[in-house]
């Protein structure tokens, strides 16, 4: 959910948009165990559906974050830079708000109620804690998906050794690399799914994010832009490029469909041994990472640019600029909306796998309107408070 400000490519925003919706699509997601402790296979079908969202992300931002031809530090510096005043500063703000009207966001009082409640020091002992152990289980469960940042600031931090092992190595390096921290990976999947789910601490030496851009580079640099960009150039010259790369695009499809039939049972299996206790497990796991590759290869395929004039392109950009603030704010809207009982219509009166996908297209398409036309609020509110101050001085 970064914000890219190379060269832009449509193909990118789109993945990055659609990747967005399935963030939502996940947050609004019927839980695999329904009221009776029955499994829902139908949920479990679409849980493993959207667990592409977060995994897309990482790819994405190790699309381009590593390509830098600046110095290794100064590049660094820029980043974190950028991270404090256009990730870390908003994501901030939303913190703040959730420590005040979480009360108000789960309905159980209102707007003026939290603020007559408010309580500096509750605020700073709050991000304290946040800051100190670096996660977000010190805040309220408003703020639960803010995970994402301290994941994002992660890939930061080790930014210049993993840019270092990926662009200044020889690339067999990186690819042993890689291939370490996938049997880890493997190893440590299996023990999730089906051993003892302490031992996912393996995985926690080198952390995930910085493995998922470490490969999200790789298949940007050493496949897409070797294979999709430039088949349209041969022996110096300028082709028309296809609309769709049929070869590429199959094959991606096969590996898609048959590592989501694993996951799908997997999770299945997995749930039916837990007895009742639902643990978040696959969209951080080995099933996602090829899911999620397969997903990108596909959709990055597919040449857009032959269909879309700039004027949409425009308005894809547009939207996708906003994709960090979308994700920062979209749970709260979802919280608040919960009570009003939308979901009940498709998922526990009318338990057909075609209300399902009728209410994740629907409900999600809604909060997501909903989210930006907020955010877009918010943007001008922020313009306008800015002329006002500006034209004081």
């Amino acid at each position: 959910m970064s914000d890219t400000k190379v060269k832009r490519n449509v193909k990118v925003e789109i993945i990055r948009l659609i990747a967005c919706m399935a963030v939502i699509w996940y947050h609004v997601r019927e839980l695999p165990w329904k009221t009776n402790g029955e499994l829902s296979e139908t949920a479990v079908f679409f849980e493993s559906l959207c667990t592409i969202c977060v995994m897309t992300f990482f790819l994405i931002t190790g699309f381009f974050i590593y390509n830098k031809k600046g110095n290794i530090f100064s590049d660094w510096l820029s980043l974190i830079k950028k991270f404090l005043t256009q990730v870390f500063v908003p994501f901030l703000f939303v913190v703040i708000f959730t420590i005040i009207f979480h009360d108000f966001l789960i309905s159980k009082d209102t707007f003026i109620g939290c603020i007559q409640k408010f309580s500096i020091v509750n605020i700073f002992t709050s991000l304290y804690d946040m800051l100190r152990y670096f996660t977000v289980i010190y805040l309220p469960g408003t703020a639960a998906h803010l995970w994402y940042v301290f994941s994002y600031a992660i890939i930061i931090i080790a930014y210049p050794i993993t840019r270092f092992v990926l662009t200044k190595l020889p690339k067999y390096v990186g690819y042993i690399v890689l291939v370490i921290l996938t049997i880890c990976m493997i190893v440590n999947d299996y023990y999730l799914f089906f051993g003892n789910p302490t031992y996912n601490l393996i995985f926690k030496i080198i952390h995930k994010p910085i493995y998922y851009s470490a490969w999200g580079h790789v298949l940007y640099n050493d496949i897409l832009k070797k294979y999709v960009d430039g088949a349209s150039l041969r022996m110096g010259e300028l082709r028309e490029p296809v609309i769709i790369n049929i070869p590429m695009f199959i094959t991606a499809l096969v590996i898609y469909v048959i590592t989501f039939i694993a996951l799908f049972l997997t999770q299945v299996n997995y749930y039916l041994t837990l007895n009742g206790e639902y643990v978040y497990t696959s969209w951080l796991s080995l099933y996602s990472l090829v899911l999620t590759s397969a997903f990108v290869v596909m959709a990055y395929n597919i040449n857009f640019e032959k269909f879309l004039n700039e004027k949409i392109n425009n308005i894809i950009y547009f939207i996708s600029n906003r994709t960090l603030y979308i994700y920062l704010i979209h749970y709260l809207i979802i919280t608040k909306l919960m009570p009003v009982g939308f979901q009940n219509i498709f998922t526990n009166n009318r338990p057909n796998i075609f209300y399902h996908l009728a209410y994740y297209v629907l409900y999600s398409l809604f909060i997501f309107i909903v989210t930006f036309a907020t955010v877009l609020l918010i943007e001008g509110i922020k313009e306008y408070i800015s002329k006002l101050l500006f034209h004081k001085r």
